[in-house]
């Protein structure tokens, strides 16, 4: 594969990869399918491997809403609410 690389091409994905390392997703996937291959010897069931893998895809993570965010935030003890129910009068 490198010998079908140029040079731009190879200081590119260094480049790349420098910044975006995919060692924590390569560990994940490895373990994933690790834990998958396991299970499957002891249940003698098939499982996939995304449903052993720790980390979530990005496009499944959706935005929490205000309201969503205040509810988490008045189950931390010892925390001071900032917003319209920490104001004098209410």
């Amino acid at each position: 594969m490198l010998a079908e690389m140029s040079a731009t091409e190879l200081g590119e994905w260094a480049e790349h990869f420098g910044k975006n390392s995919f060692s924590d997703m390569l560990l994940d996937a490895e373990f994933a399918t690790l834990k998958s291959l396991i299970s499957g010897l002891v249940t003698g069931t098939h499982h996939d491997a995304e449903m052993f893998s720790l980390i979530t895809d990005p496009e499944s993570l959706h935005e929490k809403t205000d309201d969503e965010l205040m509810i988490l935030g008045e189950g931390i003890t010892g925390g001071v609410r900032y917003g319209p129910d920490s104001e004098p009068g209410h």
